[in-house]
């Protein structure tokens, strides 16, 4: 004997059974199966044969359609499909994504895909496994969520062969994605080494620190040159070691991954210790935007 699937599926008033592929049943209305679907529009508009009860499947005198898929993805397939009065299902495995949008784009139900889509795109889902939804939009063509994922891949360190493997990205997918990191990488790296656009959105409050005269030992590194005068010792270790980090993972998150080291240094020294923090808050907020807008020109090159 089925399964009954969980309310709102159990509707004594329902007046069809969708028998998913583990054997469930979904007692659901034809009339939503309609709107939602011209898949199930168009089947339900076909002249019905003369039914032998004895062969055709039935249940609690209602007609059964059976269905490849499995209780849980049909769960949350109707769901985004049903009134307002039951909320959208919150996609949070990424398996689900997948099956949801593949079901969602065989039944030619629009408005689940791209509801399915925006929730692929979430931070949640795309910080936790940007390759594997990388792989999901390269398999459904979907270019935008595969760049938004190419995007997010870049804060956490290259994946390995493995873990491409694994996500049975294409070849061209893999080298496009490479090349993409590199490219990425160099340009952030190009900031570290030249600080143009420091000078062009630095604060005065900044200048005044960073010109102000301290007991810090200065480092003559004229990556660092600003206004005619070499870098406190500690901010410039800060920028070579973050110069490795966003070569590693070409991200804001990199910004910030030396930030509370190079304060501590700085809290050594009676004069920078008054406004260190407050100026390198902020130097790393100006800095994670240059670097936004020189990586969102960057574009990934693939074919799906």
């Amino acid at each position: 004997m089925p399964g009954e699937a969980k309310a709102p599926f159990n509707n004594t008033k329902a007046d069809i059974i969708l028998h998913s592929s583990d054997d469930v049943y979904f007692r659901v209305f034809r009339c939503i199966l309609a709107l939602t679907s011209p898949f199930f529009d168009a089947m339900f508009d076909l002249p019905q044969p003369r039914r032998d009860h004895s062969n055709d499947e039935m249940f609690d005198g209602l007609d059964v359609i059976q269905v490849s898929e499995n209780s849980r993805t049909l769960d949350i397939l109707l769901r985004f499909c049903y009134p307002v009065a039951v909320k959208d299902p919150a996609l949070e495995d990424i398996n689900d994504v997948e099956d949801v949008l593949e079901a969602a784009m065989k039944y030619g139900m629009e408005d689940v895909e791209e509801r399915v889509r925006k929730a692929m795109v979430a931070p949640s889902l795309l910080e936790s496994n940007p390759v594997h939804i990388l792989a999901i939009a390269c398999r459904f063509r979907l270019e935008p969520e595969a760049r938004t994922a190419a995007r997010y891949s870049l804060h956490h360190t290259a994946p390995t062969q493995d873990t491409l493997a694994a996500s049975h990205l294409p070849n061209n997918v893999i080298q496009g994605l490479a090349a993409y990191r590199l490219k990425c990488s160099q340009a952030a790296r190009t900031l570290c080494d030249n600080l143009d656009w420091l000078k062009e959105s630095q604060t005065h409050s900044f200048y005044e620190w960073w010109t102000n005269c301290c007991p810090c030992s200065s480092k003559a590194d004229v990556r660092y040159l600003t206004h005619g005068t070499y870098p406190r010792e500690w901010w410039a270790d800060y920028m070579d070691k973050t110069s490795v980090a966003l070569e590693e993972s070409p991200c804001g998150a990199a910004l910030t991954k030396n930030l509370e080291e190079a304060v501590e240094r700085a809290n050594s020294c009676p004069s920078c210790r008054r406004r260190a923090q407050k100026q390198m808050v902020q130097f790393t907020g100006t800095f994670a935007g240059e670097l936004d807008r020189v990586i969102s020109e960057i574009t990934l090159d693939i074919s799906i």
